[in-house]
């Protein structure tokens, strides 16, 4: 094992600093292949005069002093961007992540690996804050692919620490969340479970509402990078036959996924669910959206399941019905059991069959263009369904709503790659998209408050008064937009 360099960010952490240092000491015995680096974060609480106190004593101790208070992340940046070692290791200071855990870790690495996480195990908290931990971590797994236990307790390859500050060179206008940031790298990373220990003194500076808030910035910082990522390589795309081929190769790949996704086992959210307040509230906003009239002629894009598409029928709406998946088009069928005469379409938006093109008088969307994987190319395709002075109309779930992302990461059955289009579905990007396909007289909605079984109670009538209030408007669940079709 070459030279290891210990970071550990330091904020009010006086009282456990010396027992720290002589554990990490043993861990590491030999002076020469040791650094220890101590980020003070611009704390006065004493945590300055004892990391003095070690400098003095240990010519391996090393102290940066920040000058003004950056958070977490930021100081382990800061340490990683001084450290020198051939393995770099992220702990706290609190002695909950056992420092005798470093060589394991760093034995743990294979040759292509380039972090290996501390797998959190143990009641190192109280069981609220561990609940609320695992699904921080289950959430981050599934949008940044770090190992489900991953936590801020890790061993980084110098490959990884160089990826890593070029990454907070490319978003310099976001705080960083380190452990987002290793998840989107593209570097292998893996897991050792490491018992935690209860912290022995004092508490975490992590209030629940700050830890929620981080929670919050590490997803944040995981859907702005993947964007980013996104309009990188649309950007380098080249013109010409060979950008349609890889277009055409990606859409294929991305309909055979949603496919599998949707036919794996019968989604829980797509079953026809009978009459309900919260189903009819949709159906009521699209139809009052589109001003679909009697005996207007509608197509309802990735119908799936048929959970909207049976009561569009039941209002006597002349809907039919079109989705990607054959195998849900035929379950469609049976829930409606004959009663209703609905045609049935399979295929994909983007390529509509020649026969449905300039026959509609509406076009209607529940819950289905965040699974499209280019928006603004099947909006395009879809303005071409309609009749002159048609209407489009899409029901889709409000990315700033972040009871969304927790759904995705609890929920038996839904994953990233088939839920994470939500993060496509932002106004300003969208209204372009539709304004683009040829549309006027755009409208945008954002509705809702409650989730389905509070909807579907008494409380429900007292959905529509709650959302109406500016403060929390702008992360009301559901966003309902569209437009209409010039008649000329």
């Amino acid at each position: 094992m070459g030279l290891v360099s210990v970071v550990v960010p330091v904020y009010r952490n006086a009282a456990t600093l010396r027992e720290l240092h002589a554990r990490l000491g043993e861990a590491l015995p030999d002076r020469d292949r040791r650094e220890l680096i101590f980020v003070n974060d611009s704390c006065d609480a004493g945590s300055g005069a004892v990391l003095r106190e070690l400098a003095q004593a240990d010519r391996t101790v090393v102290v940066v002093e920040l000058e003004a208070n950056r958070g977490q992340h930021s100081a382990v940046l800061a340490g990683l961007e001084r450290s020198g070692g051939e393995w770099m290791v992220v702990l706290d200071a609190d002695l909950q992540d056992p420092p005798e855990a470093i060589p394991a870790l760093i034995a743990a690495a294979a040759p292509e690996t380039d972090a290996v996480f501390a797998g959190r195990r143990g009641g190192y908290e109280s069981w609220p804050r561990l609940v609320t931990g695992r699904a921080c971590r289950r959430l981050l797994h599934l949008v940044a692919g770090t190992p489900v236990d991953a936590g801020a307790y890790v061993a980084l390859s110098r490959r990884m620490v160089a990826r890593l500050l070029e990454m907070r060179e490319l978003t310099p206008t976001r705080a960083p969340a380190l452990v987002a940031m290793i998840g989107c790298s593209d570097l292998k990373t893996v897991s050792l479970p490491v018992e935690r220990a209860r912290r022995p003194v004092g508490s975490s500076a992590y209030s629940t509402a700050r830890r929620a808030r981080s929670g919050l910035q590490a997803l944040g910082w995981v859907i702005a990078w993947k964007l980013r990522g996104r309009r990188r390589r649309a950007g380098a795309r080249p013109a010409g036959e060979a950008t349609r081929s890889a277009t055409q190769a990606e859409i294929e790949r991305h309909n055979a996924s949603q496919c599998r996704y949707f036919e794996r086992a019968p989604k829980s959210t797509m079953i026809p669910s009978g009459d309900t307040r919260y189903l009819n509230r949709h159906v009521d906003e699209a139809l009052a959206a589109a001003q679909i009239r009697p005996g207007e002629r509608v197509l309802e894009v990735g119908c799936g399941l048929g959970r909207y598409t049976l009561l569009f029928a039941d209002r006597g709406v002349r809907v039919e019905g079109l989705d990607l998946s054959r195998v849900q088009l035929d379950q469609l069928a049976e829930f409606d059991a004959g009663r209703h005469d609905i045609p049935l379409h399979q295929a994909d938006v983007l390529d509509p069959p020649a026969e449905l093109l300039g026959q509609f008088d509406a076009v209607v969307g529940m819950f289905t263009l965040h699974h499209i994987h280019d928006i603004a190319a099947s909006l395009r395709s879809t303005v071409r369904l309609l009749r002159p002075g048609g209407r489009v109309v899409f029901c889709e779930p409000n990315p700033f709503n972040p009871l969304y992302y927790v759904q995705i990461a609890l929920r038996p059955g839904m994953t990233w790659e088939g839920d994470g289009g939500i993060v496509n579905i932002r106004r300003r990007a969208v209204s372009r998209a539709l304004a683009d396909a040829g549309l006027d007289d755009l409208y945008w909605k954002r509705f809702g408050f409650f989730p389905p079984f509070l909807t579907n109670s008494p409380l429900g009538s007292l959905e529509r008064p709650l959302e109406s209030f500016p403060l929390w408007r702008g992360a009301l669940p559901f966003q309902l937009f569209g437009g209409r079709l010039g008649s000329s």
